[in-house]
């Protein structure tokens, strides 16, 4: 599954305190939508972290999908530049988070692949143990209550 932009759900959302890192990668723009997944917040570190699962049977939002942002760009390249920006962030090669590909599904209904940022399903024990499940799946929403 190729790209289309990038799913963004966490300290690079608006409002985060990465995003102005995200903004230094010059997106065309963002908009509301929905990956599925689960959703962790790490209280001792400060950040969510999604672990990607199939797409549930229901529709977004609901149980399964985690709420976020895609963030489109002009072109493949400036996406690649992007992530290139980002993985150093996400700490991708120090095997923090990994970079892979998942369906999203916008607001308005269509559907798109996307780059994010997830924590590899073999640590779900050590975020089921340390983190707090967010059934919800909305990270800023938790933040806010």
């Amino acid at each position: 599954m190729e790209a289309d932009g990038i799913f963004i759900y966490g300290t690079l959302r608006e409002g985060g305190r990465n995003h102005a890192w995200l903004t230094r990668t010059n997106p065309e723009g963002t908009t509301a939508a929905f990956a599925p997944g689960r959703l962790f917040h790490l209280p001792s570190a400060g950040f969510p972290a999604m672990v990607a699962q199939d797409e549930p049977e229901q529709p977004p939002p609901g149980p399964g999908w985690v709420v976020g942002d895609f963030v489109g760009y002009e072109d493949e390249e400036a996406l690649e530049n992007a992530v290139a920006d980002l993985d150093p962030l996400e700490d991708v090669e120090g095997g923090l988070f990994s970079r892979i590909t998942v369906p999203v599904i916008l607001d308005s209904g269509h559907r798109y692949a996307a780059w994010v940022y997830v924590f590899p399903a073999d640590r779900l024990g050590r975020l089921e143990r340390d983190g707090v499940e967010l059934p919800a799946g909305d990270w800023k929403g938790y933040l806010e209550r």
